[in-house]
C-alpha cells in the first residue's frame, strides 16, 4: 500500500515541524507539502497529489474554514482533517459545514493524529475526545434546550433512533451499537438510514452538525 500524501496548512512553522517529525520514521504516511495560510494551500494544492489536509483555522489572508469549504469543492478527492488549538462549539460546526471530516486538537498526542488520518482515509469520521466532549455538553446545556431548533427534522426521531444517534457521535462502531442497544446491525443499519433521511444529512458528519443545532436529545441520554 503506498504512503499516504498529507498536506499540512498552519501558519506556525514551529508546529508544522513538530507535525512532521510524527511521521519521520513511518513508512504509512508522506508529508508532501506544507502552507502557512489558506490561500497559499489552494495554489500549492493545484500542482500536487495529496490525500488529506491538516488544517488549521485561525490564520491570516484565508482561514481553514473558508480553505476547507474551497478545497471540497474544487478537489473533491481530497480530504480535510481540522488540526487546531479552538475545541468550541462553533468552530466545530463551522469547519464540518465547511466538508471537514474530522476534527483533531493539537494536543492530540502521535497516535491519535495517525489513527484519525487513517480513520478518515477509509472513510470514517474522527473526532478528538475532547471535540465529541464538547459535542455532547452542548446538547444537554441549559442553553441549547431553550433554544428553539433551526434544523427540525421532518419527521421526529423516535428514541430509539436518539439513542442510536448519540453512540453515533460517540464513535461506536455498528456492532458496538447493536451490543449496547440490544438489536441487531442490520436494525442498526435502518436506524442510521432513517437519521439520514429525517435529518436530511449526507454523512456521519452531517450528523454531528444536526446534533449540534439540535436539543432533540436530552442531557440523560448522553
Amino acid at each position: 500500500m503506498s504512503a499516504i500524501k498529507v498536506f499540512l496548512v498552519d501558519d506556525h512553522k514551529l508546529i508544522r515541524d513538530g507535525i512532521k517529525a510524527h511521521f519521520d520514521e513511518d513508512d504509512r504516511f508522506e508529508v508532501v507539502g506544507e502552507a502557512a495560510n489558506g490561500q497559499t494551500a489552494l495554489d500549492l494544492l493545484k500542482e500536487m497529489d495529496v490525500d488529506i489536509v491538516l488544517m488549521d483555522i485561525n490564520m491570516d489572508e484565508m482561514d481553514g474554514i473558508e480553505c476547507t469549504s474551497i478545497i471540497c469543492e474544487q478537489f473533491p478527492n481530497i480530504k480535510v482533517l481540522a488540526l487546531t488549538m479552538l475545541a468550541e462549539n462553533q468552530h466545530i460546526k463551522e469547519m464540518l459545514k465547511a466538508g471537514a471530516v474530522g476534527y483533531l486538537l493539537k494536543n492530540s498526542n502521535e497516535q491519535e493524529i495517525k489513527h484519525g488520518i487513517i480513520s478518515v482515509i477509509e472513510g470514517q469520521p474522527f473526532y478528538s475526545p475532547k471535540v465529541l466532549s464538547t459535542v455532547m455538553n452542548s446538547l444537554s446545556s441549559p442553553v441549547a434546550k431553550k433554544k428553539k431548533s433551526r434544523f427540525e427534522p421532518s419527521i421526529p426521531l423516535t428514541e430509539r433512533e436518539k439513542e442510536v444517534l448519540v453512540l453515533i457521535i460517540k464513535e461506536y462502531s455498528n456492532q458496538e451499537i447493536a451490543d449496547n442497544l440490544y438489536i441487531s446491525k442490520r436494525t442498526v443499519d435502518a436506524h442510521k438510514r432513517n437519521l439520514l433521511e429525517k435529518t436530511g444529512a449526507k454523512n456521519v458528519a452531517g450528523l454531528v452538525i444536526f446534533a449540534l443545532n439540535n436539543e432533540i436529545i436530552n442531557g440523560e441520554d448522553l
